[in-house]
């Protein structure tokens, strides 16, 4: 064992007390310099290799997400249509619905006339019983004298 410290000592001892020259130095230099460009190299490399995946995961998503917005677009123009169609069919019912209105708002102004002729021929038979105590004859009705 203390020939193998020995050993380790005179190893040290050399390594330290090497002193080099510059055809030693130079070599040693530009390998150092040779390693750290490939190394850098090489992690520009792995970076650029990286970034292309990326790229290529993004085109993925993004061609997916277009796919995407294009069956949305297609489902909101469908729906579009179909409540367009809803809509012009509730506008003819509502147009149908108003002509039915204004004619029973015709029919009824002409049984209101009507009504008010009656009651106005009512009280003055009314009238006319009173006065006499017994049913005169009966006036002829306007309508047929007009139909002649």
């Amino acid at each position: 064992m203390p020939r193998l410290l020995e050993l380790l000592r005179w190893k040290l001892q050399v390594l330290f007390a090497w002193t080099p020259t510059r055809a030693q130095v130079l070599p040693l230099i530009l390998g150092i310099y040779a390693v750290a460009g490939w190394g850098a190299y090489a992690n520009k490399a792995s970076a650029s290799r990286d970034l292309t995946t990326q790229v290529s995961l993004l085109q993925t998503e993004l061609s997916a997400s277009v796919g995407r917005q294009k069956v949305l677009e297609q489902a909101n123009i469908d729906l579009l249509r179909e409540w367009q169609g809803k809509l012009a069919s509730v506008r003819e019912e509502l147009s149908q619905t108003a002509a039915a209105r204004d004619a029973a708002r015709s029919l009824l102004a002409g049984s209101q006339r009507e009504r008010v002729s009656s009651k106005r021929r009512l009280d003055q038979a009314r009238d006319r019983v009173s006065e006499t105590g017994s049913i005169g004859p009966a006036e002829p009705s306007k309508k047929a004298a007009n139909k002649p």
